[in-house]
């Protein structure tokens, strides 16, 4: 068993992600996203509202290889998946969301994080939602870096995008009041806020992916948008 001070330390301590985003990744979804569109045109589907450009994310906003700490990636999580409905309980929610990987992942300074013996062990029925919110975890932390990198001297904030639409749309058969009325939405929305100014907010679509499918998921968050 390992002391729980090590285990702060390690959650603490810098380490790596490898990011992608450049020519070669744009150039395949362009590709995609076109034979999207001319499959729905002969379908006579109607026209998918997307992006109008898509671009990659320059280093200078972010590294290929940026560093991290595993304390920031969890946090982020906890934060983003407490359902919006806890109460009193969210607080509870958030801590529980944020350190239940806190020994699943390991890194450090010359190195990247990864999968531990005990992450790589997780039973199988488990294996997928851990994909799934770890995921999530790094999508939106490198999201983060982005937007602070845009707009220094302004805080950013994730919130779950179910739970602002809910505030003026159903988002199910079960729910009252006016439907969506569109099939793609983003999972998060980013605001990006200082005192007495207005807000900025952002669409962010984010899940975990398997290299051989990375074209097609980003290809299909292209295509996420907000209600009319």
């Amino acid at each position: 068993m390992k002391p729980a001070k090590n285990v702060l330390l390690d959650l603490d301590a810098s380490s790596n992600i490898s990011v992608r985003s450049n020519e070669e990744l744009l150039g395949k979804v362009e590709s995609a996203v076109a034979a999207d569109d001319k499959a729905r045109n002969k379908k006579e589907a109607e026209p998918l509202r997307r992006k109008p450009v898509l671009s990659q994310i320059p280093r200078s906003e972010l590294d290929r290889r940026t560093g991290v700490s595993m304390w920031d990636v969890l946090h982020t999580l906890g934060r983003a998946t407490t359902l919006s409905w806890k109460g009193a309980g969210r607080g509870l929610a958030e801590h529980w969301g944020a350190l239940k990987y806190s020994q699943a992942l390991a890194g450090g300074p010359d190195s990247f994080l990864a999968l531990t013996a005990e992450g790589r062990k997780i039973a199988e029925r488990y294996k997928n939602i851990q994909s799934h919110e770890l995921g999530i975890a790094f999508g939106l932390t490198l999201a983060k870096q982005v937007l602070r990198r845009r707009f220094p001297e302004h805080s950013v904030s994730i919130v779950p995008a179910d739970a602002v639409l809910r505030a003026g749309w159903a988002l199910t058969s079960r729910e009252k009041g006016n439907k969506v009325g569109y099939g793609y939405r983003p999972q998060y929305f980013a605001e990006v806020w200082r005192p007495e100014e207005p807000s900025l907010v952002i669409p962010i679509a984010t899940r975990h992916c398997f290299s051989d499918h990375v074209r097609s998921q980003i290809t299909r968050a292209a295509r996420v948008t907000v209600p009319r």
